[in-house]
Parts: C-alpha cells; sequence; structure tokens
C-alpha cells in the first residue's frame, strides 16, 4: 500500500528517473521502499510520462519546446528587470 508524502530529501523518482526535489508530493511505496512521483509506479503520472516520453522520443521534445515558444508572448515586459534597471539608473550604477 503507498503512502503519498512530501519528501524530506531529494531524490530520483523509481519510474521515470527523473529528480524529486525537497518538499515535493510524491507516493512512497513501504513494501519496496520506493518513492515515485504522484501516481508513478500505477501509470497514472503525468509527470513521469513526460519526462520518458522526452527521454524516449527527442522529436516529441522538440515539437513541445517549439509549441511553448511560439506561445510565448512577444510583448512581455518583465517589470522586475525593468524596475531594478530604473533604480540603477537612479543611484547611478
Amino acid at each position: 500500500m503507498k503512502r503519498t508524502i512530501a519528501l524530506k530529501y531529494a531524490g530520483t523518482c523509481a519510474c521515470c528517473g527523473a529528480a524529486m526535489a525537497k518538499g515535493a508530493i510524491a507516493d512512497y511505496y513501504p513494501r519496496t521502499r520506493q518513492v515515485a512521483h504522484v501516481g508513478g509506479l500505477d501509470g497514472n503520472s503525468g509527470t513521469c510520462t513526460d519526462v520518458l516520453r522526452r527521454k524516449h522520443h527527442p522529436e516529441y521534445a522538440a515539437e513541445l519546446d517549439r509549441k511553448a515558444a511560439e506561445r510565448r508572448d512577444p510583448g512581455f515586459v518583465d517589470l522586475d528587470r525593468a524596475y531594478e534597471d530604473q533604480c540603477a539608473e537612479i543611484c547611478g550604477r
């Protein structure tokens, strides 16, 4: 029987092998002492599916990255960066 936990330490997913950060929500399987993304070893994890597809099908990853680049707003202004630049001008840096 699995348990859903918050990871106390960083580790790797038993299903896809991806890194899992400290504090991430994961499934813990006490009998086998394995940790996986939520639903990973049950075959129901979007994260594991994405990682495995990207590993085994590079063309899939390239297509997703291309589509994500197309969705970005070309008129986007990073307000934090603009504010920092304005403060630097005022301070004479």
